[in-house]
């Protein structure tokens, strides 16, 4: 999976938690995401990083993200 094909799956699941989650698409290449990448560190690409309202990780994925994985991670930062 590409990190365009996670983009198509996370835009497909983000609307269900409008409001309650913050979403950031951190490409590596883009000079403005250098704040979150030095703050969150990957290696490898696509990585999803699940950070709880604290600031801390919670989770790590790296490789592919299914719509329903994606939804169980984000179920658990807002429980």
């Amino acid at each position: 999976m590409s990190c365009t094909e996670l983009a198509a799956v996370a835009a497909k699941v983000l609307p269900e938690y409008e409001g309650r989650i913050a979403y950031v698409d951190a490409v590596t290449t883009d000079p403005p995401a250098r704040p979150v990448i030095d703050r969150y560190p990957t290696q490898y690409i696509p990585t999803s990083v699940f950070v709880g309202a604290d600031g801390a990780v919670v989770d790590t994925v790296i490789g592919p993200l299914s719509e329903t994985g994606l939804r169980e991670r984000l179920d658990a930062l807002i429980e």
